[in-house]
C-alpha cells in the first residue's frame, strides 16, 4: 500500500500527533487537500480519509485562511480563521492544519503544557519572523518555556531548487543563500532561516527535526514552482488526542 503521509519522529516520540501530506500518484488529484474557496468534492473526500488515517476527524480542525503574513491567532475550537497564517491551541482533542505546495510547514510542541502551534511560513512570512513569533507567543500564552518545545520543520522548497532574485535576497539581508543557476539569481534556504529564528529563541538544536525532502525536486510532494497553477496542496496537521 502507498504511504499517504509523513511523520516527525520528534514529535511523535514528544506526544503530539503529527503529519504533512504527499502526493499520491493514483489517489484523485494526487491526493491534493486545498482548504481554500476553489476545494473540490474530491479534495474534501481526501482530506476526511488524511484525518481519519490519523484518528479523528475534520470536525475536530482548526484551519488559517493563509495570506502570506504574520498573524498568529490562539484557537479553542474547530473552523477557519480569516487571514491566519499560524494557530496555536492548548486544547487535547483540537488539531492545528495548514495548507502548503513549496512555503515551510512548521509544527510545534511543548512537552510540558501540552500545547502545539502549526505555522505557515513562505519567504514573506520567513521575513516577518513568524515562527519566532508564534514561539513567543506560544510562551506569553501557553507558559511555554523554550527548552520545552520540540519542532519539526517540514518539507518544502529546499536550497537546491529554490532560485530566487534580488529582490527576495534584500528582505534577508544577505543571510541564508548560495549563487543560484542563473545569473543574477540565489538559491534561498528557507529550511535553514527558519531553523535559526528557532534557535535564537531558545530551542535547543536538538529539539528541531528538519526535513531532507524538497518539495521542488522530490514529485512525492506537489510543488506550486514547478506544477503552476495546478499544484495541488499538502496539509501539515498537529494536535494532541
Amino acid at each position: 500500500m502507498k504511504r499517504t503521509f509523513i511523520q516527525s519522529e520528534l514529535l511523535l516520540d514528544a506526544g503530539a500527533v503529527n503529519a504533512v501530506s504527499l502526493r499520491v500518484e493514483g489517489k484523485p488529484h494526487q491526493f491534493s487537500m486545498r482548504l481554500n474557496g476553489t476545494a473540490t468534492a474530491v479534495e474534501s473526500e481526501n482530506r476526511r480519509e488524511f484525518f481519519e488515517a490519523l484518528g479523528f476527524s475534520e470536525n475536530s480542525v482548526a484551519a488559517g485562511a493563509q495570506v502570506h503574513g504574520d498573524n498568529i491567532e490562539l484557537v479553542e475550537s474547530p473552523g477557519r480563521r480569516p487571514s491566519t497564517d499560524a494557530l496555536m491551541t492548548r486544547n487535547t482533542g483540537l488539531f492545528l492544519a495548514i495548507s502548503v505546495a513549496d512555503c515551510v510547514p512548521i509544527l510545534m510542541f511543548d512537552k510540558k503544557t501540552r500545547s502545539a502551534a502549526a505555522v505557515h511560513a513562505g519567504w514573506r512570512g520567513t521575513v516577518r519572523s513568524i515562527v519566532s513569533k508564534t514561539a513567543t507567543l506560544m510562551d506569553e500564552k501557553c507558559g511555554s518555556s523554550p527548552e520545552d518545545i520540540v519542532a519539526f520543520i517540514g518539507p518544502c522548497a529546499g536550497s537546491c531548487c529554490y532560485e530566487v532574485g534580488q529582490e527576495v535576497v534584500d528582505n534577508f539581508h544577505g543571510k541564508f543563500f548560495a549563487p543560484g543557476v542563473t545569473a543574477g539569481k540565489y538559491m534561498l534556504d528557507l529550511k535553514s532561516a527558519n531553523a535559526d529564528q528557532l534557535v535564537r529563541f531558545g530551542i535547543p538544536r536538538d529539539n528541531i527535526e528538519i526535513s531532507e525532502y524538497c518539495t521542488i525536486c522530490n514529485t512525492d510532494f506537489h510543488s506550486y514552482r514547478r506544477e503552476g497553477e495546478s499544484s495541488g496542496r499538502m496539509l501539515a496537521v498537529i494536535g494532541i488526542i
